[in-house]
């Protein structure tokens, strides 16, 4: 018995092998899939998260920072720098806009992003190069020259010194950062606010949004000690008071680039996931199922001549759980190999391959264990009618160790 379902195996090979590469292939578009929008989602939070500000605010009927369209003069958010709610010098001005590079004479997508150096909003040093050169006022001067400096994501493969054309200006590559991309790979372009206004605005004085800070609360236990309450929600509800702006917390805010730029568009991607777990359990179950089926006239002999229903049952499951198995593992190990190889960032959660193994592994053994229960259910009498030339003729192997002794259990 512990041989013979290998046997029988590899005397079905190519069945076999067809099997697990259909295994093979779901669990790896299932990882894939659901890698693809978890890598979404994780570059969707990079930046927010890394900025350190915990308030965002833009124009009032905007939607939120990110979403709508938003325009805020630099100058009216002045007194915004004076407000206790926030950590001091924490009130930030930022421009985030898409733009239309051209990189080596052809155009590319990419977000500038404009923010004052010593201010939240860009990265705080480089891993290679230089920061650019900021400008030496923080309000709009015309006579303030702020040379086209810009600083890039290491994965866009460009070098210091290098060239990139934003509209009518051009800006030169003086530094690198990492893991700073955005939403499908978008490359963030950082430069300071002067810049990001003379190429995107024709130096015009606005900004998408202010960033800052929230003061938290500190208070004194009765033992003495001192503790600091964050309060950004407080904070944000405040400023949202007003008839001009709209303020929300970083939570909030992630909440609306994660809905706008990962699940609103990736519906479809979604349902195509779900279509394709309900397209895995009935393939992999019917493929699992006629391999059981097929064995009807093997099992006949079997029990012709005295092997007992648990015997060919544990024989079947045997080859189901080792098929799926080996299925599942190797779906497993190329989803990993693929993520790493694709062109777009690609984050497959442990877990949840674990859990699609785990749930694959399920339905394979479930299917044939049905398969099984029907298949033993078969009159060995089958076996020495036509049938059983047929059987004969495929050179059905069964070890001499089986003939003698699987009556034992019958």
């Amino acid at each position: 018995m512990n041989t013979l379902f290998l046997k029988d195996m590899r005397y079905r090979q190519a069945r076999v092998v067809l099997t697990a590469l259909g295994i093979t292939v779901l669990i790896s578009l299932i990882l894939l899939l659901g890698g693809i929008m978890n890598g979404m989602r994780i570059q969707a939070q990079q930046y927010v998260k890394s900025t350190g500000a915990d308030i965002w605010i833009s124009a009032e009927g905007s939607g939120g920072a990110f979403i709508g369209f938003s325009l805020l003069i630099e100058e009216n958010m002045a007194p915004l720098t004076a407000a206790q709610d926030f950590v001091t010098g924490s009130v930030s001005p930022l421009i985030f806009a898409q733009a239309q590079p051209k990189i080596h004479g052809k155009s590319t997508k990419a977000i500038v992003v404009g923010y004052m150096t010593g201010k939240f909003g860009g990265p705080k040093h480089v891993i290679e190069g230089k920061m650019f050169k900021s400008s030496e006022f923080e309000d709009y001067r015309p006579e303030d020259p702020v040379p086209n400096e810009v600083i890039v994501d290491e994965k866009m493969g460009l070098e210091i010194g290098q060239q990139i054309t934003i509209g009518t200006e051009t800006v030169k590559v003086v530094g690198k950062t990492e893991s700073l991309m955005f939403v499908l790979d978008t490359p963030l372009l950082f430069m300071d606010i002067r810049v990001a206004q003379k190429v995107l605005l024709g130096n015009y004085p606005r900004v998408n949004m202010m960033i800052a800070r929230s003061k938290p609360i500190v208070r004194v236990d009765v033992n003495g000690q001192t503790e600091k309450i964050e309060q950004p929600e407080k904070v944000a509800a405040n400023l949202d008071a007003s008839d001009a702006i709209e303020a929300r917390t970083v939570e909030q805010t992630l909440k609306d680039i994660i809905g706008y730029y990962v699940d609103e568009p990736m519906k479809a991607v979604q349902f195509l996931r779900v279509m394709l777990w309900l397209a895995a359990g009935l393939l992999v179950g019917m493929i699992t199922y006629v391999t059981m089926l097929e064995k009807t006239q093997e099992i006949g002999v079997l029990k012709a001549i005295g092997a007992s229903n648990n015997y060919v049952m544990a024989l079947l499951l045997k080859q189901v759980a080792l098929i799926s198995v080996i299925g599942v593992v190797i779906g497993f190990c190329l989803s990993y190999l693929f993520a790493a190889a694709a062109p777009i960032f690609v984050a497959i959660n442990l877990v949840e391959s674990i859990i699609v193994a785990s749930i694959s592994f399920i339905v394979c053994c479930g299917s044939g264990y049905l398969a099984a229960r029907k298949a033993i259910m078969v009159d060995p009498m089958i076996a020495f009618r036509g049938e059983i030339d047929s059987v004969s003729t495929r050179n059905v192997h069964i070890p001499s160790e089986v003939l003698v002794g699987s009556g034992d259990g019958a």
